[in-house]
């Protein structure tokens, strides 16, 4: 009787330690950044996707106020992708949208369509994947918004997990 009790608890910390090491296993999911809400076109990409893009380079002074190097995706060509129109396709109701921009810990910023434009405000949204040629550290990346234009970096949304389109009636 005592033999048959310890394996039964022998195979009992057996499973849950095997159960428990693929559960761990599958929780680790590749980081997508995703685009809802009312785009013409939403989507969804991951880190590798983002690099098999175009590149853009900017130059920032982050927290830190050091001048830095930001790689990445302007976020106006992620937008494009999302089959959003900008410079004279963007008026009327269109210029009455924003991005709700959100991180894994819940911060959220707003951007308005037209700040984005070029032909609006000439502004660069970089949607970021390494600084200084080095990939961006947990709790930072894989993807951060980058606003160089901007003196206060409330806006540099880090670790960001989705942008959300809002239209407003």
């Amino acid at each position: 009787m005592k033999n048959r009790l310890c394996t039964l608890f022998a195979l009992f910390f057996f499973l849950l330690y095997f159960c428990g090491k693929n559960s761990v296993a599958q929780s680790k999911e590749i980081p997508t950044l995703s685009f809802s809400g009312e785009w013409p076109d939403p989507f969804a990409l991951n880190l590798a996707e983002l690099k098999a893009m175009p590149q853009t380079e900017v130059k920032g002074r982050d927290r830190d106020g050091e001048m830095h190097s930001f790689q990445g995706v302007l976020l106006r060509d992620l937008l494009k992708r999302a089959k959003m129109e900008f410079g004279t396709g963007l008026k009327g109701k269109s210029q009455a949208q924003y991005l709700l921009a959100e991180a894994a810990d819940g911060y959220k910023v707003i951007f308005s369509l037209p700040e984005i434009d070029p032909e609006f405000s000439g502004k660069e949204i970089l949607v970021a994947h390494s600084r200084d040629g080095i990939p961006l550290e947990d709790g930072v990346g894989p993807f951060r918004f980058v606003v160089p234009e901007e003196k206060l970096h409330a806006r540099w949304i880090r670790d960001v997990v989705s942008v959300k389109l809002i239209k407003l009636d």
